[in-house]
């Protein structure tokens, strides 16, 4: 009997694993649109209820949060293209540049490899071959995406603004659902919202020292395009592991474009390797901290399972959606061996040790244990 119900068990578990991934690769526009709006609300929640402090009614304060996110979002991407614009105007000087490095290069490689220029290029001109062949579905997948990113943006900000405006509905919802466990349900959300505006806060203010840093570093090595490259460091810092390779890849390629002498190449990468020091060792664990504690393993694994079935976004988000999840196991006794197993703590905490850091105390007191009806 026990076998065929711990056997049951596992089948349940995994069919639920397997409906969710399907669930959320197939639903991936639907749930990517509120996932994201969700996390703007939770980040805009404080700044629209102080507006409501003001004696204006909760439309007013929903509004003039998403006026605000709008406004920074749009200011981002105005002087982001105008970074663009300059080096728009730019490129046929570095595609001249890049001319002339593949040619220096094609020598050393003859010199060096005795192959001649001529076997090269022909190497080259059919890798060039390989890819206009699917040049035309790369660019038919392109601005099919850009549409359909397009048509996921352009609903955010109605959603966020109604979720501010109907947020005591949702409390209220929550209540309804966890009454019958003391409002266990409530308390997850309260700390899945205040993980996310922690989380969120800190991972903006990092990335805005981390471009300023980054863009100064580079303006003193002498670099091109030092504020848009020093931000796109800051922007890819966000992908773990992945986002920083690239990000200091970039500058180090466009210096040896850019540049005759190899010192600028290594004077980017000195700023790379200055900046990513501070940030993995004061930046980030002093404002961003222990919000989301997950393990390493847990990190790569919800990298690449998110990658997978969401893209680069996916993989943007995938640290948030894991703390929350652990959150979620934390706070449920069946699912606590989840929550241990994706968290830092080396030793599983009793019963009477776990609690919820968001919570009130004296009102966690006050709560009585559910007696068991077995």
């Amino acid at each position: 009997m026990e076998t065929n119900d711990g056997l049951r068990r596992y089948v349940n578990i995994l069919l639920a694993i397997v409906l969710t991934v399907v669930a959320l690769y197939f639903g991936k526009p639907l749930i990517l649109l509120f996932v994201v709006s969700g996390l703007l609300a939770f980040l805009l929640l404080p700044m629209a209820r102080k507006v409501e402090q003001l004696g204006l009614p909760a439309w007013a304060g929903a509004l003039v949060a998403t006026v605000v996110m709008l406004v920074l979002v749009l200011g981002t991407f105005v002087l982001a293209g105008w970074q663009v614009t300059q080096f728009a105007d730019d490129l046929p000087a570095l595609q001249e540049a890049f001319s002339t490095k593949g040619r220096a290069l094609q020598q050393m490689i003859e010199d060096r490899a005795h192959i001649s220029q001529r076997d090269q290029l022909k190497w080259l001109n059919a890798r060039v071959a390989d890819l206009a062949s699917s040049g035309g579905n790369i660019v038919m997948k392109l601005f099919s995406g850009t549409g359909a990113v397009l048509s996921s943006i352009v609903p955010i900000p109605i959603i966020v603004f109604l979720l501010l405006l109907l947020r005591e509905k949702f409390r209220t919802f929550f209540e309804q659902l966890g009454r019958t466990r003391d409002g266990l349900v409530l308390d997850i959300m309260v700390n899945v919202s205040k993980l996310s505006r922690k989380y969120l806060r800190g991972v903006l203010l990092v990335i805005l020292i981390l471009g300023v840093l980054s863009s100064i570093g580079f303006l003193i090595v002498g670099l091109k395009y030092a504020i848009l490259l020093g931000f796109l460091i800051g922007f890819l810092n966000v992908i773990p592991y992945v986002g920083v390779l690239v990000g200091s890849l970039i500058p180090i390629v466009i210096a040896l474009v850019t540049k005759d002498s190899v010192m600028y190449a290594l004077g980017a990468l000195a700023v790379c390797l200055i900046t990513q020091f501070l940030e993995n060792n004061f930046i980030t664990p002093k404002i961003v901290g222990s919000s989301v504690s997950v393990n390493p393993l847990a990190s790569i694994a919800s990298l690449i399972g998110f990658g997978l079935l969401w893209g680069v976004v996916g993989m943007v988000l995938a640290i948030p959606i894991t703390g929350m999840l652990k959150i979620v196991c934390d706070s449920i006794p069946s699912l606590r061996p989840f929550g241990f197993i994706l968290g830092e703590d080396n030793e599983y905490p009793d019963e009477q040790q776990i609690h919820l850091p968001f919570i009130n105390p004296r009102k966690a007191s006050q709560r009585r244990p559910r007696k068991s009806t077995k």
